[in-house]
């Protein structure tokens, strides 16, 4: 196996994303096979899910998702190819970091699953107090699994009714790999 992985082939679709039609998809091969890598992956980037079925890993990185599969990476809400080459020069680096420093890192296969928004807006106050400039607490939700807003937004969350649940919601935010605040965050 070579000492890095590199990319043979980039195809940008001009059919517009799914999920923004004002943005691309892209699809980039690699050269080698790097389904040994995407444990070590696993390991080192927050958030991501795993199938080792697939194998696959899926990234989220600025509002896009982005999934590795053994002989390529496919992304959507891209901007330009400009921006195609910067999200896959990030993928590259990390798994050539990976490959690199296979023996200091501890390879996780363990399989995470995506929130959805179901499961946030159990652990919401169900107030629709609109507080949180969405009309109701199920469009907060949304907005939070796509990690489109901050928890902080719910004020009411925050209020002295709500410990139990936002204290639930701050960790399985936190297990999932999605950014919460840093005063909740243990050192």
């Amino acid at each position: 196996m070579s000492e890095e992985y590199f990319i043979k082939q980039i195809k940008l679709s001009h059919i517009p994303c799914i999920a923004d039609p004002n943005k691309i998809r892209f699809i980039a091969y690699f050269e080698n096979d790097v389904s040994e890598i995407l444990p070590y992956l696993n390991a080192i980037v927050k958030g991501g899910i795993y199938n080792p079925n697939g194998p696959t890993l899926t990234i989220k990185k600025e509002g896009r998702l982005i999934t590795i599969h053994p002989d390529r990476i496919a992304a959507g809400k891209i901007i330009d190819e400009n921006d195609a080459k910067e999200v896959i020069e990030w993928i590259k680096g990390l798994i050539n970091y990976c490959y690199h420093n296979k023996n200091k890192i501890e390879p996780s296969f363990e399989s995470r699953e995506k929130l959805t928004a179901l499961d946030i807006y159990k652990l919401l106050p169900g107030t629709n107090c609109k507080k949180c400039g969405e009309l109701i607490c199920m469009a907060f939700a949304v907005k939070l699994s796509n990690e489109e807003t901050n928890i902080m937004r719910c004020s009411e969350l925050f209020s002295g009714k709500y410990t139990e649940k936002r204290e639930a919601l701050i960790n399985i935010l936190k297990s999932a790999g999605y950014k919460v605040p840093s005063a909740f965050v243990e050192d």
